[in-house]
């Protein structure tokens, strides 16, 4: 089962407190006899140590977590031996089992040591929250047990493995997934099969300078409460900065008007002929409504008709909220360029009419202070009320979130860690709550058949990725058209400064009167106009838009290719790096968009 579902609320949904553990590790047939005996009993104290852990710290932070009691979790294969054992574990303290098997669950029966074996797996089948059957098929094992090591990674935040500590003999085997593990940043806990020796907890982020890959001691500590506490504290917990806290407070206590009322940059869209100024586009019962098509189609074709479910409520929640608030602190902040720019230089035209019309100088002396009040009001507003820093936070949030819902519908795949290789901890809340919306959806369950893998495939290029190649090849020609078409514009206004420049002269040598009688005119044209055609550079270079529609034209290219290969419809482990890409694709876009404009602050 996945989390609860987000109940409806006036604001964006805090995450609930969800914790989950998985484990790998050898059969019985490969653990020495003299380890069987005490396995169960260690495995009962690990998880009994992250419990009272797991537990202490949602009490302690439950200001940042949502009402319902913490939720602890067991992703296990259910293989007999380290599998069985910890789920049996698991059982007795009340956590949830998640079940991930490598093939369809009649054939991964057959594959276990004895017939006490396969009822164990029934009964744990029958009590999992979840079962998930991967496409592994008989005559080629290994590519199941590596796809069940991948999603068993997937879904943990910690690894539990029983594991001889030798480097990897073949594929899909202990080793290997706990290197991968250890790649991805995720803590292991490592149990010997040598009960002499210690267990041990392997983690990057102890030894954040270098990417040790889990062997150097500098990344290795003991198992105790205080690493434990350590390791989940810097997981669960919203990052320490006090100015990333402030800044989840304020998306927590978002609320969104029912209409967007700055108008200026849709205005200003359509006054170039690039976008038609839609008035529904300012009411955010549409939007709304739109969104929760758009996800509805999702479910509708890719999981109900795959019949892999999962739980999406919060996730389509949050994604809501982030997008919405996004969308208006752009058209917010934007405008606010647009009204600052086009406003200033129009100040320039107010002060110099007065030299043209005497009798009304202080009437355009009062429209000039009257502009200039408003332009300083408008950068006092959006900056106090970070119009731009709001902006690119929910647009952040929003582009993490949307891409989870297929990664989760796959299984095997999962966002990118959090931070660094070297430092896998959130360090801006927009990472710790993607990643808690992560967590909160658990296992998918369902059967991906062979057959239904290469569907699967094609379902996230329909719904994922080909609307976000359509979105970037949009996009790109809007914003290079309004791009060109301002530059036009700004052009004209210095060529019509220029011409009004060279008639003066030419004015002044053959006939000084006309030029002496219409000198206020003049004035106002050679100034004015290079006073508008600045604003319009100023509109240009704040977006940025050329440069934008240079970026998503390349995104929508790399997407496209993502998008061309998953219609191919391969196999299940192709399609998961394939989507894994796409998101990171879109990631890479987004982040160097957003260093871009960070210099860009509202100004006067």
């Amino acid at each position: 089962m996945g989390a609860k579902e987000a109940p409806v609320s006036s604001g964006p949904p805090r995450p609930p407190f969800i914790f989950s553990v998985g484990i790998t590790g050898h059969r019985i047939e490969a653990m020495p006899a003299d380890m069987l005996a005490g396995l169960a009993a260690r495995l009962r104290e690990i998880l009994g140590l992250i419990e009272q852990a797991a537990l202490a710290l949602a009490k302690r932070e439950q200001d940042f977590f949502a009402s319902p009691p913490p939720q602890l979790r067991l992703v296990s294969p259910l293989a007999d031996g380290a599998d069985q054992f910890a789920a049996e574990a698991a059982l007795e303290s009340g956590w949830e089992v998640q079940a991930i098997l490598p093939f369809e669950r009649g054939y991964y029966r057959s594959t276990l040591a004895n017939d006490q074996a396969r009822e164990r797996l029934d009964a744990f089948l029958e009590r999992a929250g979840c079962v998930l059957e991967l496409p592994g098929q008989k005559g080629d094992e290994t590519e199941g047990y590596e796809m069940v090591g991948r999603a068993t990674i997937a879904h943990s935040d910690l690894l539990i493995a029983v594991w001889d500590g030798l480097e990897a003999r073949g594929r899909g085997g202990t080793a290997e997934v706990v290197e991968q593990a250890i790649a991805r940043g995720t803590p292991v806990i490592h149990i010997s099969t040598d009960m002499a020796k210690r267990a041990r907890l392997l983690w990057a982020a102890f030894d954040p300078v270098v990417d040790t890959q889990g062997a150097d001691p500098m990344a290795e500590r003991p198992l105790d409460a205080s690493h434990i506490e350590q390791v989940l504290g810097a997981l669960l917990v919203p990052p320490s900065d006090p100015e990333e806290r402030k800044f989840l407070s304020l998306f927590e206590t978002e609320r969104l008007r029912k209409v967007r009322a700055r108008i200026e940059y849709p205005l200003l869209l359509a006054a170039a002929r690039v976008k038609r100024f839609d008035r529904r586009r300012f009411v955010e019962k549409t939007l709304a409504a739109e969104i929760e098509d758009e996800w509805r189609l999702f479910r509708s074709g890719c999981m109900q008709q795959h019949e892999i479910t999962t739980s999406l409520d919060l996730l389509e929640h949050a994604y809501s909220w982030s997008d919405r608030l996004a969308t208006r602190f752009a058209q917010t902040y934007r405008s606010g360029h647009v009204f600052n720019f086009v406003l200033g230089g129009f100040a320039v035209c107010m002060g110099l009419s007065g030299f043209m019309v005497p009798t009304h100088k202080l009437g355009f002396a009062g429209f000039e202070f009257m502009i200039t009040l408003a332009i300083l009001l408008n950068t006092y507003l959006g900056t106090r009320q970070e119009w731009h820093r709001r902006w690119l936070d929910y647009r952040q949030l929003a582009e993490r979130l949307r891409p989870m819902r297929s990664l989760k519908l796959l299984g095997i795949a999962a966002p990118d860690p959090p931070g660094s290789v070297t430092n896998p901890v959130p360090s801006r809340w927009i990472d710790w709550y993607a990643l808690t919306a992560w967590r909160a959806m658990g296992c998918p369950s369902g059967r991906i058949s062979a057959d239904r893998a290469g569907l699967l495939a094609t379902a996230v290029a329909d719904h994922e990725i080909s609307p976000q190649v359509g979105y970037h090849e949009r996009n790109s020609q809007q914003i290079r058209l309004l791009d060109h078409r301002l530059d036009k514009v700004g052009t004209m206004l210095f060529f019509a400064t220029l011409v009004v420049s060279v008639a003066t002269l030419i004015g002044l040598a053959v006939n000084s009167y006309w030029v002496n009688t219409l000198s206020n005119w003049f004035t106002l044209v050679s100034a004015g106009f290079p006073a508008l055609g600045t604003a319009i550079f100023g509109i240009r270079y704040q977006g940025d838009f050329g440069g934008t529609a240079n970026r998503s034209q390349t995104t929508g290219l790399r997407l496209k290719a993502i998008d061309e290969e998953l219609r191919k419809q391969p196999p299940l482990s192709r399609t998961a790096d394939l989507t894994e890409q796409a998101a990171r694709v879109m990631l890479g876009d987004l982040d160097e968009w957003c260093l871009i404009h960070q210099r860009h602050e509202l100004s006067v």
